[in-house]
């Protein structure tokens, strides 16, 4: 009888004291030494939860740039990678930008040919084929 109340007892401890620290992990935080909140990267917070043994609650947010995002290791990033900003052992990823060419307007009165005589070329943008006064060879 006296094993089975201490065991009760044991058990209902750890438990008030877990419940303290879920109740900080559960908010995406961890339990810190200090109320610094020691952390690689990113920003770090304190959460208004305690931990057990006076320790802080701590969440490290991510904090990367506009247009980028945070990627854990084993993901592809398809773009330039930036190791700070992120918590633990992860990066910001900034996309490539993806430039679209200026469309090219021909100007060119008479007409674009693979190629012409010298003495019939003449100025005019052709996109790439020549602007020519005759018909070309």
């Amino acid at each position: 009888m006296v094993k089975t109340v201490l065991i009760v007892l044991v058990l209902a401890i750890t438990t008030i004291h877990g419940e303290r620290n879920f109740a900080c992990t559960k908010r995406g935080g961890y339990c810190s030494n200090s109320d610094t909140c020691p952390s690689s990267g990113g920003e770090v917070e304190t959460l208004s939860v305690r931990c057990k043994c006076g320790k802080a609650c701590c969440k490290c947010t991510d904090t990367c740039p506009d247009g980028s995002t945070c990627m854990g290791e084993g993901e592809t990033c398809d773009g330039t990678k930036d190791t700070n900003g992120c918590c633990g052992n992860k990066f910001c990823c900034t996309p490539t930008p993806i430039t679209t060419p200026v469309p090219c307007e021909i100007d060119c009165i008479v007409g674009c040919k693979d190629e012409c005589h010298p003495d019939l070329m003449r100025e005019g943008e052709c996109c790439g084929l020549t602007c020519c006064m005759g018909v070309g060879r």
